[in-house]
């Protein structure tokens, strides 16, 4: 896989203005870039391991599964869909990431992201979404919203973001 390397860059450049202190932004950044490696491995298990534990247990509690049981699945289908595809960019853009607090006191970052995904022959296809970095017991989550409904699961399973608007996606 090919990896635009800018993420690792704009993390060492860039100094947006966040809402939390330095050290949460260092641990972000940390989460950021092992994310960035885990999808430049294809180590799925660590990408998944990365969604919001809130999210996972959610899921759990719908299909009446246990959390690993969703952890195991969701890699299984991930190394399935990555099998014929191969990730030509992944860039999360730090410069323009809008971040915050909830009322309860959770951090947030929304990272607009752009992924450039080849699949056999076809022509490259690119996705700009989200990634939401959310904080939850002193470690950073990330979860990938591409559609509206990506975010209503995440705000069933985090309550107090409930007054948190969703940024607008970039098409």
């Amino acid at each position: 896989m090919r990896f635009i390397k800018s993420l690792s860059a704009a993390l060492l450049i860039a100094s947006p203005a966040i809402a939390f202190d330095g050290d949460e932004q260092t641990r972000l950044e940390q989460a950021l870039a092992a994310y960035a490696n885990s999808l430049e491995t294809a180590d799925y298990k660590a990408v998944v391991d990365a969604l919001p534990p809130g999210v996972i247990e959610l899921l759990s509690e719908q299909a009446k599964l246990s959390p690993e049981i969703i952890r195991t699945s969701v890699t299984a289908q991930l190394v399935t869909i990555m099998q014929s595809a191969t990730i030509e960019s992944f860039d999360m853009d730090v410069d323009t990431m809008t971040s915050g607090t909830t009322g309860a006191g959770t951090n947030y970052a929304f990272l607009p992201t752009t992924t450039r995904i080849a699949v056999g022959d076809a022509p490259i296809q690119q996705a700009n979404t989200l990634t939401l970095a959310v904080e939850d017991n002193n470690m950073w989550h990330l979860m990938r919203i591409e559609l509206d409904q990506h975010y209503f699961i995440f705000r069933a399973a985090y309550p107090d973001f409930a007054d948190v608007p969703l940024p607008e996606i970039a098409k």
